[in-house]
């Protein structure tokens, strides 16, 4: 129905796992990419990297619970893209609200 709030609503809104953000790394031009997926263990999480700007296998990198307490808001990790390509390795900057977003309470 035209009125029907409730409705439109349901089509409109995101899961909390369904975020849209681009994470970049610091290379020049910088390879960008997203989180696809996230699981919390007893020690950490796991997160699925996915690039968003070329095709390349999703990757996952475990972020412990030790980095997650760490009084700053960005997770640093090695961009796995440079590494593979034997460039320099550059850093991916992942938000901690990124890294937690939809998953239970520690």
């Amino acid at each position: 129905m035209p009125g029907d709030r409730s409705s439109c609503a349901k089509e409109t809104s995101l899961l909390a796992t369904e975020t849209a953000t681009t994470i970049e790394c610091t290379n020049r031009p910088p390879h960008r990419f997203s989180i696809t997926g996230r699981v919390r263990n007893s020690s950490g999480i796991l997160v699925t990297l996915q690039r968003v700007d070329a095709p390349y296998p999703p990757r996952e990198t475990f972020v412990t619970n030790r980095e997650m307490k760490m009084g700053y808001d960005d997770v640093i990790k090695a961009c796995f893209v440079c590494v593979d390509q034997g460039l320099k390795e550059r850093a991916i900057a992942l938000p901690k609200s990124e890294i937690e977003a939809g998953l239970p309470p520690a």
